[in-house]
């Protein structure tokens, strides 16, 4: 399998999905799709985006209850909730742990870890959440690391093959919790991972 993947779009939508659209089974959009809601549009190209390709999203903290609404209208969104594709079970978490910002989608540490009791036991996850696991390449602000313990913890303790998250511009990167595969494309770039030969790539985007 073939799996492509972006994040914190901020209602830009990148061109280059058209192009890789026939080249990948599944693509992952880890959150911040809007500013606010500005640009909700976007959710449309993703729709159309769906007749090739499974497109599996979470909203990111930035992203409004209309912009949840709108992405369960068109089946897109995996909150909370799995997607099973062929041996691998897709497992979004949307929304980020507590900001200085209060923004729309925020949740404490605590309440994440009781949402995520209820996913325990699960093989071959491939974990898309906007939130990236604490202390990793993924979550850096400066020299703080200011990501989900919650999330982290569930992948140390859970069967994690791939996580792919965002909300930290600054902290594009590919980078390992044990075997399991973190990967942070930014705004500024998409991922594409090849699940047969545990393959990881970033690639730029010429422009969106």
């Amino acid at each position: 399998m073939i799996i492509a993947g972006i994040t914190d779009l901020h209602g830009k939508f990148p061109k280059v999905l058209y192009d890789i659209k026939d080249k990948i089974d599944v693509l992952t959009v880890s959150g911040d799709i809007t500013h606010f809601g500005k640009g909700i549009e976007i959710i449309e190209d993703l729709a159309e985006l769906s007749d090739y390709v499974e497109v599996l999203c979470v909203p990111g903290n930035c992203d409004t209850k209309e912009v949840i609404d709108e992405l369960n209208s068109f089946n897109l969104n995996i909150d909370r909730k799995i997607k099973k594709i062929d041996n691998f079970n897709f497992l979004g978490i949307g929304g980020s742990n507590t900001t200085p910002f209060n923004t729309c989608y925020e949740y404490k540490d605590e309440d994440l870890r009781l949402e995520l009791e209820k996913f325990r036991g699960l093989k071959n996850i491939i974990l898309i959440s906007h939130a990236p696991p604490y202390n990793t390449m993924a979550d850096r602000v400066g020299y703080e690391h200011v990501g989900s313990k919650a999330i982290r913890e569930f992948i140390e303790s859970e069967n994690v093959i791939f996580c792919a998250c965002g909300h930290i511009h600054e902290s594009r990167c590919i980078d390992k919790i044990n075997d399991t595969i973190i990967v942070n494309p930014s705004p500024y770039s998409y991922y594409i991972y090849d699940t047969k030969k545990g393959i990881v790539v970033l690639e730029d985007f010429k422009g969106i």
